[in-house]
């Protein structure tokens, strides 16, 4: 099975979630800091994916 890599967008966000000090770059480039950073993001794209503004600002409730 092939994992989707996240995007730079949710890598960011989920830098700032790991309050890590070290710099986004330098964690990718650590491949043990990478797979955190990576599973973290993923689970970001997974949240992001599940809400539906459009349906939100409609205000259609199911």
């Amino acid at each position: 099975m092939h994992r989707i890599s996240p995007d730079r967008a949710a890598l960011e966000i989920a830098h700032t979630r790991l309050r890590s000090s070290w710099p986004l770059d330098e964690m990718l480039k650590n491949p043990s800091l990478r797979i955190i950073l990576e599973v973290v993001a993923r689970r970001h794209m997974q949240r992001r994916a599940s809400v539906d503004v459009k349906k939100l600002q409609a205000n259609d409730q199911d």
